[in-house]
């Protein structure tokens, strides 16, 4: 999404209008976050409230490349509502998120982890970073009974639920879960995506290929990697797409995945 105009630059200013069009988004939240945590009508307003209360003091103006409005208010508000007190983020690029959950969960213990931390424009001396991988994090002590991790490193989705179980957590939030049909929408998709698991139309073997600006991909299907993986998910909620109410860049949304104990 580079070349993109920070979108600080395009949101309604009327007091009227901007409390109309957070009616809207606020109605489409009360009934995923009722739906996929149960969480009352109040509570979900409150949450939505403290986003958009936040949001415009983001220290990241221009996030091209990574979570834009929509998925932010996602973020947000998950978090807020699910109120972990450990939180890893795999996926940091320049800080956006980072402090889009200090801001929603302050007294959380937070692990930011990225390959590479040198595109960081924010950063926080409460937030633990790494640079590498998140299974070199050590967790003795930690209490992970209320945990999350928010996944959005564009590696194998089917490995970071194995991983996420394997350590305990219980509670995640994948981005770039897409469809196979639609792989093209990032430059690596982290396949087998979530959507993928779930998918019974493929076929073994089947070779799923793709155009990604230009340059042709490719990725073979292996059930025997994802049949596992179904058996530790108990419950997934992908995001609705805002797009047409606040008319930003168009996002995939996130998805909860919810794990057995």
């Amino acid at each position: 999404m580079g070349g993109e105009h920070p979108e600080q630059e395009s949101r309604v200013l009327s007091l009227r209008q901007r409390a109309r069009l957070e009616r809207r988004i606020v109605e489409v939240a009360t009934e995923f976050w009722g739906r996929a945590l149960g969480a009352p009508a109040a509570v979900v307003e409150t949450a939505a409230a403290g986003f958009f209360a936040c949001y415009p003091e983001r220290p990241v103006s221009d996030n091209s490349g990574g979570s834009g409005y929509s998925d932010c208010f996602w973020l947000y508000t998950g978090a807020r509502l699910l109120a972990p007190g450990v939180i890893v983020e795999s996926g940091v690029l320049k800080g956006q998120t980072s402090w889009l959950l200090r801001q929603a969960c302050p007294a959380a213990l937070l692990y930011a982890v990225d390959l590479d931390l040198t595109q960081r424009m924010y950063r926080h001396a409460s937030i633990h970073y790494h640079e590498g991988d998140w299974t070199e994090l050590g967790f003795d002590g930690v209490d992970l009974a209320r945990s999350l991790c928010f996944f959005d490193d564009h590696v194998d989705q089917a490995r970071r639920v194995r991983e996420a179980h394997a350590r305990g957590f219980r509670t995640l939030l994948f981005d770039d879960d897409l469809p196979a049909e639609t792989l093209y929408a990032t430059g690596s998709p982290p396949v087998p995506t979530i959507s993928m698991v779930f998918d019974d139309s493929l076929e073994p073997g089947e070779r799923i290929q793709w155009l990604r600006r230009g340059q042709r991909r490719e990725y073979v299907f292996d059930p025997a990697r994802v049949r596992d993986v179904r058996e530790l998910i108990r419950g997934r909620h992908t995001t609705p797409d805002l797009t047409p109410i606040v008319r930003q860049r168009v996002q995939g949304g996130l998805t909860l995945v919810q794990l057995v104990d």
